[in-house]
């Protein structure tokens, strides 16, 4: 089980005057004392200009148990890391989680490991110390050895990268190919270098550089996988003879000679390569820089570099700036004999474009996060404000963007204002006529923001006849407008005669549904009339004699609205005709 509280373990400052001040995380992986299971990783990290932390050891602290004796390697996978022993305790290989140290599995009845190398995030292989190679599958946390027919692996690696599914294993002055689809070595190469003293994969140019020498002098050989393993001819390093620890970081090759460092730039190539920066930690020749304890960060082209001392606790360590080439740090942690380091260094994010630009869009929008850089880091923002606006305003958005302990806060603004009217859809309405009642239909305009919408005017319905010119508006609720008017006439004659005579009947109900009952009025003979129903434009629904004091006239094939009913014998019409409202 995961223990919460690390050990903190007292800073010494090597030095008191550090140039300048840089956020990092800094691993340092101490070998231990062989025959004791203290072999563990340290971890020193800065968080602020004014606070150190160091913590370790985290592997033993994580599990309450014992360490790795003699901790030969070290590789993080994604969110687990791999600890190689290669002395007698029991413990040879432990899979832990990363960045908790928690243990995953342990490994006691293979041999000593001597090196890892990294093949992607769930697969690596191991070179146990007596020879041969182990595939490590971190899915299943599983080994199995790699099938090698042809004896290749006739000895422990020094060196291995990944390249084009492949894994090439440096092995004394030859490299072995290793497919890592079939887990088969199927060839071997020799890069005429002597023994292979460093060995790094370029991403950028999709090479392996390995370094060596020819004739006494270093020197650099570009190896091509996708180029039927090409070697180049050698970059002869004039002036260096015992070059070491190759490095890789924003296209520039960093090596060791002695306590200096020196970078080859790839892009615009160098010779002879000038020492950058000479360090000032205390070591001989053997214990400074002990086995790979001389790291650069990829991102950055920071470096930091450790000295076993005199292979006692502490191990001590300093952290330089790879632009300015100045200290940034330096320290120590109790683990003892460090041979290996990983560093982080941070920067504050630096948004592309400051201040971050204005969004505007008229009817909604979906941000994109803006996007910032940190030494050779891209960091995208993040918010806990909305991405998608669809309301008119103006609004603030606040990123902030994270760098390792480094955090910048930046606003955008997002403005929602449409300014764009409504269209109709016919630019010239057509003129209208008919009779009244009149019912106008609206036209339709669309909009940017709101699709259709139905014009509206002041009445819809008219009754009295005459010429009328309608003013059509159309509204998008953002406040732009557009109109556009129509002709419209309206007749209101019935055809009906108008005959000034006191009316005969009565009708009721009115309004009516299904019939109404006319009822004559006086004793007048009405033989040979007939009641004639007829609409407001004076068509005709229905016509019968008249033949009672009451007649129920039917009703039921009328739609619902205004009618007139009147007495006709032989064209004549006998008083005025009456409305009738059916409903």
């Amino acid at each position: 089980m995961k223990k919460c509280l690390l050990s903190i373990v007292a800073f010494c400052c090597m030095q008191t005057l550090v140039a300048q001040t840089k956020n990092f995380d800094l691993y340092v992986v101490a070998e231990g004392n062989f025959g004791t299971p203290n072999g563990d990783v340290y971890k020193v990290s800065r968080i602020s200009p004014a606070a150190l932390m160091t913590s370790g050891p985290l592997y033993q602290t994580a599990n309450s148990t014992a360490g790795i004796d003699v901790l030969q390697d070290f590789e993080v996978f994604g969110d687990k890391a791999v600890l190689c022993g290669k002395g007698v305790a029991p413990v040879k290989l432990a899979i832990a989680g990363y960045p908790s140290f928690d243990s995953v599995r342990t490994f006691t009845t293979i041999g000593g490991i001597q090196c890892v190398g990294k093949a992607s995030n769930t697969k690596g292989y191991l070179s146990p110390a007596n020879g041969g190679l182990l595939q490590l599958d971190l899915n299943s946390n599983t080994l199995n050895p790699v099938n090698d027919p042809s004896s290749m692996l006739s000895s422990y690696a020094s060196y291995m990268v990944q390249a084009n599914g492949f894994m090439y294993v440096a092995i004394g002055s030859k490299l072995v190919k290793v497919d890592t689809a079939t887990s088969t070595a199927t060839a071997t190469l020799l890069p005429n270098i002597g023994a292979i003293a460093g060995m790094e994969y370029d991403a950028v140019n999709n090479c392996i550089w390995l370094l060596g020498k020819v004739s006494g002098t270093s020197a650099l050989v570009r190896l091509e996988p996708a180029n039927s393993d090409l070697l180049q001819p050698p970059v002869v390093l004039t002036g260096v003879s015992n070059a070491a620890q190759l490095r890789l970081a924003q296209q520039k090759l960093y090596f060791l000679s002695g306590k200096n460092v020196h970078i080859y730039n790839i892009a615009a190539p160098n010779i002879p390569t000038t020492p950058v920066y000479t360090s000032l930690l205390s070591g001989g020749s053997f214990s400074f820089a002990y086995g790979k304890s001389f790291t650069v960060d990829p991102a950055t082209g920071d470096f930091a570099l450790a000295s076993a001392t005199n292979f006692a606790s502490p191990s001590i360590y300093e952290v330089v700036d790879g632009t300015t080439f100045q200290r940034l740090d330096s320290g120590s942690v109790n683990g003892r004999i460090a041979n290996e380091l990983i560093l982080h260094t941070y920067s504050m994010p630096q948004p592309d474009t400051l201040p971050l630009p204005a969004v505007y869009a008229e009817c909604g929008t979906t941000l994109t996060p803006p996007i910032a850089h940190a030494g050779g880091n891209t960091i995208t923002g993040t918010t806990t404000d909305p991405l998608s606006y669809n309301q008119q305003g103006t609004f603030t958005v606040t990123w902030t963007f994270i760098n390792g302990y480094d955090t910048a806060v930046h606003s955008q603004q997002v403005i929602i204002d449409d300014t764009t009217a409504p269209v109709p859809n016919l630019a010239t309405l057509p003129a209208v006529q008919g009779n009244c009642p009149y019912t106008l239909t609206p036209p339709v305009a669309s909009d940017n923001c709101a699709g259709n919408l139905t014009g509206a005017t002041d009445s819809l319905v008219f009754t009295v006849g005459g010429s009328y010119t309608i003013t059509w508006r159309y509204d998008d609720g953002h406040g732009n407008t557009a109109t556009q008017t129509q002709q419209l006439t309206v007749d209101c004659t019935t055809g009906i005669p108008d005959i000034a005579a006191a009316l005969p009947f009565a009708l009721y109900p009115n309004p009516a549904e299904d019939e109404v009952i006319l009822r004559l009025e006086g004793n007048t003979s009405y033989a040979g009339y007939r009641i004639v129903l007829n609409d407001m434009l004076g068509r005709s629904f229905s016509e019968q004699a008249v033949n009672a004091a009451e007649n129920r006239i039917d009703l039921s094939r009328c739609p619902a609205g205004i009618y007139f009913i009147a007495l006709r014998k032989a064209g004549i019409q006998q008083g005025k005709a009456q409305k009738i409202v059916v409903r």
